[in-house]
């Protein structure tokens, strides 16, 4: 019988200790069942050698943007090149 109480005993610790620690994380003080937002040093890295990615954005954005001019006739009379 005395097992049984300690082993409910336990169970019930561990469990307060759960929702505590649950709490502390809800108020920001930890991370317990999240993970925490890591520096990717290795992101940096890649930006630095492939910045190909942020360019590719930014023409497929100036090219979209073509077309359209295209497609609506805009700029086609009395246009100034420059």
């Amino acid at each position: 019988m005395r097992l049984v109480l300690i082993g409910i005993g336990i169970s019930v610790a561990v469990v307060l200790l759960h929702r505590a620690l649950l709490a502390a994380e809800n108020r920001g003080w930890i991370y317990y069942t999240t993970r925490p937002p890591r520096i990717r040093f290795t992101g940096l890295l890649e930006e630095l050698v492939e910045p190909r990615v942020e360019y590719t954005i930014e023409e497929e954005s100036s090219e979209a943007i073509r077309a359209d001019v295209a497609e609506s006739g805009e700029g086609r009379e009395g246009s100034n090149p420059t």
